[in-house]
């Protein structure tokens, strides 16, 4: 059975360096609905270095047999990610400018574990690393009132808790249990954790900047107060339904709010307080809406055809939105409404 653990334990390494290279690079250059702070973009390279470092550690383990508990560089990335993970998620719901030094009291666990013993601070670590968990997932479900659908993204952060509970569990019994069975547990966290944050992305590639989005428009003072909503909302209907200019795949927050006399953040508000959308969400709907037409008025176009005639980026995109929105495939709605 050891060596089941073990092979699969390689594999989930495997794909956590992966996957944290590819998804630092989908950060740093090609999210651009995000407002970069440099809090946001040092915590997200400092996280994501920790996940891919952490799971180098647990390699040599399985291979050599050396205890990645003993090694001064182990426990400092160990010590680092909880924190850094909240502060994280931190900056991209307030969207913040400026650096609160107050945010280092966050590492204070830290600098206490070069003066207390493992065994005491490592099952802190892990109980201050679930209430974050607990934290992030408390805190985007109370954003489920800003948008109508939100039953995808919730299921993601309950998993990330049921995560963070399984390894707090395990890090105040390794004291009394094969510490094999602790790294098998913290590689499998780990790189199922990074698998849930791709499988997010895939299902919806602009999640990062819709929970931003959505998080300014409710902490955040009104930035319509002057504005003529009615006719705003108008012209956003203008632009869909006449100028089809959800067609341009390269549309986003920022040329839309051009478009219309708007600043970003007002047109973001405009559509989750009056539509109850946010603009990815909106733009989704418009799109799967269109598409859905051209399904059946087009019997010969291929998917891939409508999809990319209808703005999005690609086949697997538009294939995820649809089933999101329809419960049901392009192909499958086709062929039930067609006959």
């Amino acid at each position: 059975m050891l060596w089941l653990f073990d092979n699969i334990s390689i594999l989930l390494i495997g794909f956590s360096v992966f996957a944290s290279t590819m998804l630092l690079c989908c950060y740093l250059w090609f999210i651009n609905s995000l407002n970069k702070t440099p809090t946001l973009t040092i915590s997200c390279i400092i996280l994501l270095f920790s996940f891919s470092y952490l799971q180098f550690e647990h390699l040599s383990y399985f291979m050599s047999g050396a205890d990645p508990m003993r090694e001064k560089s182990y426990l400092f990335f160990l010590f680092v990610a909880p924190p850094t993970f909240y502060i994280f998620f931190r900056a991209l719901l307030k969207q913040e400018d400026q650096f609160h030094p107050t945010l280092l009291l966050n590492y204070l666990l830290l600098l206490i574990s070069f003066f207390v013993r493992p065994e005491i601070t490592i099952p802190l670590l892990f109980m201050t690393g679930t209430f974050y968990s607990v934290w992030l997932a408390f805190t985007v479900y109370g954003l489920k009132d800003q948008r109508k659908q939100f039953k995808i993204e919730i299921s993601f952060f309950i998993l990330f808790i049921v995560l963070a509970i399984g390894v707090l569990v395990l890090g105040i019994a390794m004291p009394y249990m094969d510490s094999r069975y602790f790294y098998y547990f913290y590689t499998f966290a780990i790189g199922i954790a990074l698998v849930l944050t791709t499988a997010a992305l895939v299902v919806n590639d602009d999640l990062p900047g819709e929970i931003s989005e959505i998080a300014k428009s409710r902490y955040t003072a009104t930035t319509l107060k002057d504005v003529a909503v009615d006719e705003k909302l108008g012209a956003i209907e203008i632009l869909m339904n006449e100028k089809k200019i959800y067609q341009d795949d390269s549309l986003n927050l920022a040329s839309l709010a051009r478009e219309v006399g708007l600043s970003g953040h007002q047109l973001s508000e405009l559509i989750n307080t009056r539509i109850g959308m946010s603009f990815s969400q909106y733009m989704r709907s418009i799109r799967v809406d269109a598409a859905k037409n051209a399904l059946l008025e087009e019997p010969n176009a291929s998917v891939l055809a409508i999809s990319l005639d209808n703005g999005f980026k690609s086949q697997s995109s538009f294939y995820a939105a649809f089933k999101e929105l329809t419960g049901v495939s392009p192909g499958a709605y086709r062929d039930k409404h067609a006959k």
